[in-house]
């Protein structure tokens, strides 16, 4: 009876009082052990209850892990002397801090604000000019990451990476106002050069798989890398579909090289490689995942339409739809999408969501994945980045985004690319809206919560202008562009020019021009509903 009395009484307070219910339940483990002849099963619970790590159980302690904000002590002592919340976490792909703020203690970043185009038109004629100059260098078709040979951490920039070249030629050809005479030359030097890239000898094996070469020699880069990188092949097939699309007198010299990569893609897409970041080693990211189903399956198409080919298009239907299976393994149990097991949130997975879309509901702009991956990443870096927390403070919208909670690159700083990459996506979401797509309200509600405001195609849009002005801001060489923003200061570092800024940037304000034109068209539909 005893027994019965003791336990039931501490689960009784410990709801009400944490530190009286540790007082019953150590009481009742002391009585129990003793009436029982100190029986070993409870003397090991008594011991393990009272060696347990101590947890601050305070209500401002319940915070979620992208939340965190990081109190910068190394023990439970002095993160609990510094008024901080203690919690340990193994294993910790997330890298999420031990020693974190209360809730509450931290300014709250937002991303609500008024429509304000971000760039002018002459603006944009500027970046545009930039971005081509890296474009075809030197007339060999090939794509400069940046034209910078000493960025610092990274050293040499001058080459041309798979990725990044299939990207930007990419992003060229969709956001070029026409098919002019310069975007089809570009267009067919970089086709010629992708041929002749299959043509080069590896020495660290498989060319398909080689992340970077020399320029204008066209040779594999020579020395120690992260190898392999896998999502090349795919992004130059999307590519070079759409360039075949655009121009369909190459559509047979596309549909030789599409074939050949995506075979490859078919045969090696749950194969081990680097990451997008060129640090660490996995078979299952996320970002290689669902561009390499976008390639399939446009592939498929390709196969059918240009290839005349149907085993094939089955082929890489099959593969598309086994990828498509494991891409909802990636949903972590907290509502995001995670990049990889080993590299958890990333703002990878943004890049990818615009990138690989198929306008099929697989991950759609709206869905509470995709919401919840915002969210998450959005919190984590409005509490990592002390320009960041400025802004939150001083109550100015906007929020610059970086790679990854934990970076230590350059010192783990903000990204232009990426944060361009978040108001592209901010702005699919405000013209799949403005067109007649429904808000989930799980999605709303984290929606509203970010925008500090209702959830519609017009503040969709003011958001991704937020984002695009905070970013702006930092531009301090006219819109020169380097690769990063310190996330202390706010001054421009590592690499100067980088390709990718100015493609993301381009694609940014080319998708916020189709949201304003879906928006345009649902007001002209409510005025004329009115009149």
């Amino acid at each position: 009876r005893l027994f019965c009395l003791l336990w039931f009484s501490a689960a009784a307070v410990l709801l009400d009082s944490p530190s009286k219910g540790d007082h019953i339940i150590n009481m009742a483990l002391s009585r129990t052990a003793s009436s029982l002849g100190n029986l070993s099963i409870f003397t090991v619970l008594s011991s393990s209850y009272a060696a347990a790590p101590t947890t601050s159980t305070n209500n401002q302690c319940d915070v979620k892990s992208f939340q965190k904000v990081d109190c910068h002590q190394t023990s439970q002592d002095q993160c609990e002397a510094a008024s901080c919340c203690w919690q340990s976490v193994s294993p910790n792909p997330g890298n999420e801090p031990w020693c974190y703020q209360k809730a509450g203690s931290a300014p709250t970043c937002s991303l609500g604000g008024h429509e304000a185009e971000p760039f002018s038109q002459d603006e944009m004629a500027e970046i545009g000019r930039l971005f081509a100059a890296n474009l075809d260098v030197q007339n060999s078709g090939m794509v400069v990451a940046a034209q910078d040979h000493n960025t610092g951490p990274g050293g040499d920039y001058y080459f041309d990476w798979m990725r990044d070249g299939a990207l930007s030629m990419n992003a060229f050809l969709e956001t070029s106002s026409s098919f002019t005479s310069e975007v089809e030359q570009k267009m067919d030097h970089w086709l010629a050069w992708v041929e002749r890239s299959y043509q080069q000898s590896d020495p660290h094996g498989d060319v398909m798989a080689e992340p970077k070469f020399l320029i204008p020699s066209g040779e594999p880069f020579p020395g120690g890398w992260c190898r392999p990188q896998t999502d090349g092949p795919g992004l130059r097939a999307i590519t070079l579909m759409a360039y075949a699309k655009a121009k369909p007198a190459v559509g047979k010299q596309c549909w030789a090289l599409v074939q050949k990569q995506l075979d490859w893609v078919a045969a090696n897409y749950s194969s081990d490689g680097c990451d997008l970041w060129e640090e660490v080693h996995s078979g299952d990211f996320f970002w290689n995942r669902y561009t390499m189903r976008k390639a399939l399956l446009q592939g498929a198409d390709f196969a059918e339409t240009v290839g005349q080919d149907v085993g094939r298009a089955d082929s890489y239907k099959k593969t598309a739809q086994t990828i498509t299976e494991a891409l909802q393994q990636h949903v972590d149990p907290s509502g995001y999408v995670f990049e990889s097991e080993n590299r958890r949130l990333d703002t990878a997975v943004i890049e990818a969501f615009n990138v690989g879309d198929m306008a099929d509901g697989t991950f759609a702009p709206l869905s509470k994945e995709v919401v919840t991956t915002l969210e998450a990443l959005t919190g984590s870096f409005c509490n990592a980045f002390q320009v960041n927390q400025e802004a939150a403070a001083a109550k100015v919208a906007g929020v610059l985004y970086g790679r990854y909670p934990g970076d230590s690159y350059d010192g783990g700083n903000p990204w232009i690319l990426l944060t361009a990459s978040v108001a592209t996506l901010l702005y699919r979401q405000s013209e799949v809206l403005a067109k007649g797509a429904t808000v989930p309200a799980d999605s709303a509600q984290i929606l509203g919560s970010l925008l500090s405001q209702d959830v519609s195609a017009a503040s969709l849009l003011a958001a991704g202008d937020t984002v695009l002005l905070r970013m702006k801001k930092f531009l301090t060489n006219g819109l020169h562009m380097n690769e990063q923003i310190d996330r202390n200061t706010g001054a421009l570092t590592s690499a100067k020019d980088l390709t990718w800024n100015y493609a993301n940037v381009l694609k940014a304000m080319k998708a916020r021009q189709e949201a304003k034109a879906a928006l345009g068209e649902t007001r002209h539909q409510e005025v004329f509903i009115m009149m």
